[in-house]
C-alpha cells in the first residue's frame, strides 16, 4: 500500500483503495459511502444476499447513471454550439448590414 492509499470498511469487509489523483481522502471516502448506499438500497429492492451480484449491480447502476450523464453533457455542448453559431451568424449579418 502506498502512502497515499487507505483502507475502508465496506459491507463489513475491510478494503485496501488506491488514491485517486486530483481526489482527497474524503471524497473517495464520499464516492465509498456512494457505492455502500447503493448496494443496500439494491439489496433492501431485490434481496439479494450475494455480495458479488450485488456489487455488480452497483456498478451497473453507476454506468448507467454516468452513460446518462454523458448524453446530457453531449447534448447541452450540441446545444451551445447551435447558440454560438447562430449568434455568430447574426452578428456577421449585423456587420455586413453596416458596411
Amino acid at each position: 500500500m502506498s502512502g497515499n492509499d487507505f483502507e475502508a470498511k465496506v459491507r463489513g469487509r475491510i478494503i485496501k483503495f488506491p488514491a485517486v489523483d486530483g481526489l482527497m481522502e474524503i471524497e473517495v471516502r464520499a464516492i465509498i459511502g456512494e457505492v455502500e448506499e447503493k448496494i443496500a438500497k439494491i439489496e433492501e429492492k431485490l434481496k439479494i444476499p450475494d455480495t458479488s451480484k450485488l456489487a455488480i449491480l452497483a456498478a451497473y447502476d453507476f454506468a448507467v447513471e454516468l452513460y446518462n450523464l454523458k448524453q446530457k453533457s453531449e447534448t447541452n455542448q450540441e446545444a451551445d454550439s447551435k447558440k454560438i453559431d447562430d449568434i455568430v451568424s447574426r452578428l456577421e449579418k449585423s456587420m455586413e448590414e453596416k458596411k
